[in-house]
């Protein structure tokens, strides 16, 4: 590899926060990231959710960052693995590392193997990655790399379309429902700002926990860290113009609050990711979560979004709205089993 490029290992929660401006411009030139990959989003995350053993790598060509692997390291009790993880896990959808343009293959290569050479690991734990990821394609090339998909999943998606586009029988539906609230006043959706946020947010938690409680059970949203996550996250988002918090209200009553992510508005082509959504039980002859859905994907589509992703979970209405079913990636590394094997690369 070019004496050029080097790696610095970020092992301390405040070095990362020093490392966020030259994280958030990496975030902007990489024309394949998430906005689960912003610092926006995964800051506040690692601040609840994050460990002792933090181990992100910066791959920097002449000084100047090209890359960042979030990852840090994670005990898992049950199976007694010291686990290395990116960033993320378990409330992001989509996982993956930031690489502007002139990253290559070849560099994510080395960096694994200064990775490699790293104690403090037991297994490498890399998921829901996409297909069109630099990271996926790197590791494919990667000996000792168990590509079984190892705690991936599916994602769905549909094209952002106004309701009279949708598909017939979904169309059908939104469009009865609608009328029949109409009739009964004036239907509006609203997207939060920066100053009304928190009751657009605590709305949505109210509508969760009750739909979740008459269930018998509580929810994510009865993690008081995950609160905390998105209460940090949710200004950042607004101020970055990634956050879509819309409420639709009935005679200015709320019947239901989407909580969705949006491409930057400089990509060739955008996605709205619709993070979480909840809807008030006791409007349920209204159909509140289809109306909700349906205004949603118009006001995406209004907007020039060209894809609505409803990410994870294999939730029944998803089959009526005529998704694709997207696969995620991912690998894992036994440093354990490989001791012998300093070489991750192929011949």
């Amino acid at each position: 590899m070019p004496e050029k490029h080097t790696f610095r290992l970020i092992c301390q929660t405040c070095e990362l926060e020093e490392f966020r401006p030259a994280w958030q411009m990496l975030w902007q030139q990489d024309r394949n990231a998430t906005p689960f990959q912003s610092p926006e989003w995964l800051l506040p995350w690692w601040h609840q959710f994050g460990q002792p053993e933090l181990r992100a790598i910066a791959i920097l060509n002449y000084g100047k960052p090209i890359a960042l692997l979030p990852f840090y390291i994670y005990y898992e009790p049950d199976r007694r693995e010291r686990q290395l993880l990116l960033m993320g896990v378990g409330t992001s959808d989509y996982l993956d590392g930031i690489f502007a343009p002139e990253c290559r293959i070849e560099h994510i290569h080395f960096a694994f193997e200064h990775l490699h050479e790293m104690d403090g690991w037991d297994v490498m734990y890399v998921t829901q990655l996409r297909e069109s990821s630099i990271l996926h394609r790197a590791l494919k090339q990667i000996n000792g790399w168990d590509d079984r998909s190892f705690g991936t999943e599916s994602c769905s998606q549909m094209r952002a379309s106004p309701v009279s586009e949708l598909p017939v029988k979904i169309r059908r539906n939104a469009m009865y429902y609608r009328n029949r609230a109409l009739r009964l006043g004036t239907l509006e959706l609203t997207l939060a700002n920066e100053e009304d946020w928190p009751l657009a947010f605590n709305a949505l938690v109210n509508l969760h926990t009750a739909r979740w409680q008459k269930n018998g059970e509580s929810g994510v949203l009865a993690d008081p860290r995950v609160l905390a996550c998105h209460r940090e996250a949710i200004p950042q988002l607004l101020r970055l113009g990634i956050l879509r918090l819309g409420v639709l209200r009935l005679n200015g009553e709320v019947l239901g609050v989407a909580y969705a992510l949006v491409d930057p508005v400089e990509g060739a082509t955008r996605t709205q990711y619709i993070y979480l959504m909840s809807h008030s039980i006791e409007h349920a002859q209204l159909r509140p979560g289809t109306l909700l859905l349906a205004a949603m994907t118009e006001h995406a589509a209004n907007e020039g979004v060209q894809t609505i992703d409803l990410l994870r979970g294999e939730e029944s209405y998803k089959r009526l709205w005529h998704v694709e079913s997207i696969p995620t990636f991912g690998f894992s590394f036994d440093y354990t089993a490989n001791l012998s094997e300093r070489r991750l690369l192929s011949a």
